[in-house]
């Protein structure tokens, strides 16, 4: 299971944008990102949004090529429970491990 305490996906449509891109898109009318992305544990210009959990969930899903291009891993981002802080986790190793673990491959 990719995400055992989710229960639904929602896969975002082309053309993919960066954390990076997200950060500069918000600008000043936002600070999600910065108080809540945990964007020192990941390469935000590395890290590409393909999803979430839904309307409201604020956990994005993410191809993270810093460690890996040919074959990035997918991160996901796990919110903390009292008096812990956000992390970004591993979900998949790779997409096709991902796109198995969701069905869309069998």
């Amino acid at each position: 299971m990719f995400a055992e305490d989710e229960t639904l996906i929602c896969l975002e449509r082309p053309p993919f944008r960066t954390i990076a891109d997200a950060v500069r898109q918000a600008g000043s009318q936002g600070d999600f990102w910065q108080r809540f992305g945990a964007l020192h544990q990941i390469a935000p210009d590395q890290a590409l949004i393909i999803g979430d959990f839904g309307m409201g969930s604020d956990s994005p899903i993410v191809l993270h090529f810093r460690e890996n291009a040919a074959d990035p891993p997918i991160l996901r981002l796990r919110w903390g429970t009292r008096g812990e802080r956000n992390a970004w986790i591993q979900g998949a190793p790779n997409f096709d491990a991902f796109a198995r673990l969701i069905g869309l491959v069998t």
